[in-house]
């Protein structure tokens, strides 16, 4: 476009054109000439502008989680049939000794629960920090064998009882876990562990930490996703003002 003003020739001048018409009409010419050539550059830059919800590379902005959602567990959601026994058998290791792999049986042949086998796993749930063992809720392993059962691999166990100032916490009162499976996404570890809750349970995933937690409550049922960091402290604590705290 440019070149109009280049090779656009100005009328000669006649003998009765004043010196001062002739400077004008060629400046005029000139700035014609210009604002045509600049035109097509702001019209492609407009053309090019980011899109809203997209960076200037194109790419869509992140998407936003908050770090801790949770909600209480309608009775329409939960399991309805009863969860059969499960074979009892169990295989387990702790995150800070994994080569020590615990494998145990939690029944006697005639299905009372065997008080080794339990002593054993109460020696895997010991707090880490203190050292200190505590007596853990047989129906949790008992739910933990269903995993096993399920996967057929050994299970990781990230934290288990603490021996803690915050004596709400089902760590401390002994029927949490914090667990993973290698092999298996830990979304698909929970909607197992999810489908066998007929009321009583709390289930949590934790995404950037990689496990799940598992715990035996009283009803109602409670399920939330934490995005908090690996090694947070604050882990399972909701991060704004709830009327019920889940007790992790």
């Amino acid at each position: 476009m440019a070149t109009v003003a280049r090779h656009t020739k100005l009328p000669a001048p006649s003998a009765g054109l004043p010196a001062r018409s002739l400077a004008t009409s060629r400046i005029t010419a000139l700035v014609v000439g210009v604002w045509l050539s600049v035109i097509p550059a702001v019209v492609n830059a407009e053309s090019g502008a980011a899109t809203p919800g997209k960076s200037a590379r194109g790419q869509k902005s992140k998407v936003r989680h908050p770090i801790f959602s949770g909600y209480l567990v309608a009775e329409s959601r939960l399991r309805t049939q009863p969860v059969k026994r499960p074979s009892g058998n169990l295989q387990i290791s702790s995150v800070n000794e994994p080569k020590r792999l615990v494998t145990v049986n939690i029944y006697n042949p005639d299905g009372s629960y065997n008080d080794s086998a339990l002593s054993q796993l109460s020696r895997v749930w010991r707090c880490r920090r203190t050292e200190v063992e505590k007596e853990i809720d047989p129906h949790l392993y008992e739910v933990l064998s269903h995993v096993y059962d399920r996967f057929k691999k050994p299970l990781t166990l990230v934290s288990g009882f603490r021996n803690q100032k915050r004596t709400t916490s089902f760590h401390y009162i002994g029927s949490a876990s914090d667990i993973s499976v290698p092999g298996v996404p830990d979304r698909q570890l929970k909607e197992f562990v999810e489908g066998l809750d007929t009321g009583g349970m709390g289930i949590g995933i934790y995404p950037h930490a990689g496990f799940i937690h598992v715990d035996i409550r009283p009803e109602p049922s409670y399920r939330w996703v934490d995005y908090s960091p690996p090694g947070s402290s604050d882990m399972g604590q909701p991060k704004t003002e709830r009327k019920r705290a889940p007790n992790t």
